[in-house]
This record gives C-alpha cells, structure tokens and sequence, in this order.
C-alpha cells in the first residue's frame, strides 16, 4: 500500500482487552455462525490487517487468522448495518465505490481508504 493507492484517514476509536481491540460502538456478525449468537465485540489482532468493503447490502470485513472461510462478517452498530466507523477524530463516512483497510500501526489501529 502506498500513498498513490490509499489515503489515511484517521485513528479508530477503540479499546483493548486481553491483546484484543474493539471498535468502540461497532461489532461483527457472522451470518453462517454455528455458535451463540454469531456477534464478536473484540476482533481486532495486532500484526493483522481487515479489509472492509460493500457488498451491495452492508460493510463485510474480511482478513484474520480467525475468520472461516465461506462465512460474511458483517459491521453492525447497535445491531444495525452501519454506514461509519468512530474514529478520534469523529465519525468517519464509508463510501461504497471504496474499500478500506485498517491495520495495527504506531498509534492504534488506521484507518485507510483505496484510492480505486
């Protein structure tokens, strides 16, 4: 990823526990999940990068060593699709013609949106 392929946009707003972040007011939800009720607060792990795009209906995220093959995690706020995510700076507007990326750097998790 260079400067020619994407733009920072922020810091995510989050919170640690136990090596784990979380967006602050967003979770996933695993439609094909077998377990509970498929939604997963903390998901977030360092040295991974998620990649977030619009699959017509609502934000998936995809990448992580956790994630199972075949399933669709979906970006919900108050169990709800949600069109943004909070970020320090504010709230940040997704735009479906783009995809995102948020990885682990220097100073929380970034937020990166590809210049496509």
């Amino acid at each position: 990823m260079t400067e020619d392929t994407a733009t920072a946009l922020g810091t995510l707003d989050t919170h640690e526990a136990d090596g784990l972040y979380r967006i602050i007011t967003l979770c996933l939800h695993d439609d094909q999940s077998d377990e509970g009720d498929g939604v997963y607060a903390y998901w977030l792990v360092p040295g991974e990068s998620y990649g977030l795009r619009h699959d017509g209906v609502t934000w998936t995220v995809a990448g992580g060593a956790w994630t199972e093959p075949g399933h669709t995690y979906r970006l919900l706020r108050n169990g709800q699709p949600t069109m943004l995510v909070p970020t320090e700076h504010g709230d940040e507007w997704l735009d479906p013609d783009h995809g995102y990326l948020t990885h682990h750097g220097p100073g929380g998790w970034e937020l990166w949106r590809y210049n496509s």
